[in-house]
């Protein structure tokens, strides 16, 4: 997967600058990738983990904090699977 590793995007009139960086991914499913994404607003910043697994046609995408995402995303793909 190729990804630009950094971008700026505008809230309003406010420039946010977005940095990503690709991480281990679980070893769930078929297919699978995870990235950090860090926004930066001045000299403030908040990092989120964004997560996607593919299992057979179900795609899960989870993206929150990074330790809440590392939890829980076993348990979204289980629960989505079994819904199919």
């Amino acid at each position: 997967m190729t990804s630009c590793p950094m971008y700026q995007v505008l809230v309003g009139s406010t420039p946010v600058t977005v940095t990503t960086q690709m991480a281990p991914a679980p070893r769930l499913g078929d297919e699978r990738w995870s990235q950090l994404l860090t926004f930066t607003v001045g000299r403030r910043g908040s990092v989120v983990e964004q997560t996607a697994v593919r299992t057979g046609t179900v795609v899960v995408v989870v993206l929150g904090s990074p330790g809440l995402v590392d939890a829980y995303v076993a348990k979204a793909v289980d629960k989505a699977h079994r819904a199919v």
